[in-house]
């Protein structure tokens, strides 16, 4: 017997709906789906112009002279010139602030750390008295704007004599610091299974070990995630920075551009080099973050998977 064969051709995939009813006419998308598709895409792209549209705009600025600045306001510079950022390298003071960061940064990164990572593992795997009120009362630090502290912290350092000193300000950037970071460790914790740690204690592994072989291995994705948050909030902090340092030596990169804010290059206000101090401020962070999305992923991926 012939097979038979349906009386109704299936059309190839072009992309275009058939009507079923065998009219051949191609259906429009619906008013309530292409509504919801613009109630995406006109937020992002909004969200795109208002990220990149001021970054533009300062890229546009460094790149051309003082006097062209508003003698020229369009986007394309008619004569681009990498002068600003010359005049940027060479400006005193920038090379220590841009070490004074870098130090800050790291400092802040390694002081949470150590601080931060025995003490959200005892709150995720201890029980002691007052456990959850203490954690509740670690976070009542950030309630107090920073404002609030200079005065407080100045007197302090003050008196203790340690004015214009990198360890006061990683101290003070890490007292900040802290209450997130042992809150965010303390929920991963909690969600690794006890049970590896138990495995490892049949084996012979001791607190110490249990903790720098199996919880903080499978950690890197929060450790990595509180490294940004402190090499972040040390990189662009600023009131601080004015109230505890006194000497050209000891201040950062956010002081130097609020030093500069002002400066004139020829009886104009240099704002290429504002412009070219702010993009260079901002280039490290977005190549930290640009680095971690990768590295938060491939850390969640290798935490996965037993070997």
């Amino acid at each position: 017997m012939e097979p038979r064969h349906s009386d109704r051709s299936v059309p190839p995939s072009t992309g275009v709906v058939v009507d079923r009813r065998g009219t051949g006419r191609a259906r429009l998308p619906r008013p309530r789906a292409v509504l919801k598709q613009l109630g995406v895409w006109i937020p992002l792209l909004l969200l795109a112009v208002w990220t990149i549209g001021p970054l533009l705009i300062a890229l546009s600025t460094s790149l051309k002279m003082p006097a062209a600045v508003f003698g020229q306001p369009g986007l394309i510079p008619q004569d681009p010139t990498w002068a600003a950022y010359s005049r940027l390298l060479t400006r005193p003071g920038f090379r220590t602030a841009l070490l004074n960061s870098v130090i800050l940064g790291f400092g802040t990164i390694s002081l949470t750390l150590v601080l931060g990572v025995p003490a959200a593992y005892a709150f995720a795997r201890l029980r002691f008295f007052s456990r959850h009120l203490l954690l509740v009362f670690i976070l009542l630090p950030r309630l107090v704007p920073s404002l609030g502290l200079m005065v407080p912290l100045y007197r302090m350092a003050a008196a203790l004599g340690v004015l214009d000193s990198r360890l006061t300000l990683i101290v003070c950037y890490t007292g900040i610091l802290l209450p997130v970071a042992i809150w965010l460790l303390v929920g991963f914790f909690q969600q690794i299974p006890i049970t590896l740690e138990e495995a490892a204690a049949v084996d012979g592994a001791n607190l110490w070990k249990r903790l720098r072989y199996v919880v903080l291995p499978l950690s890197v994705p929060a450790l990595t995630t509180i490294a940004v948050l402190g090499f972040r909030e040390a990189w662009q902090e600023f009131e601080l920075v004015l109230v505890l340092t006194t000497q050209p030596s000891s201040r950062t990169l956010p002081y130097e551009l609020f030093r500069l804010l002002g400066d004139a290059h020829g009886g104009v206000p240099d704002f290429p080099m504002e412009a070219a101090f702010a993009l260079f401020t901002m280039a490290p962070l977005i190549l930290v973050y640009m680095w971690v999305e990768r590295y938060v992923v491939g850390g969640i991926t290798a935490g996965s998977v037993k070997s």
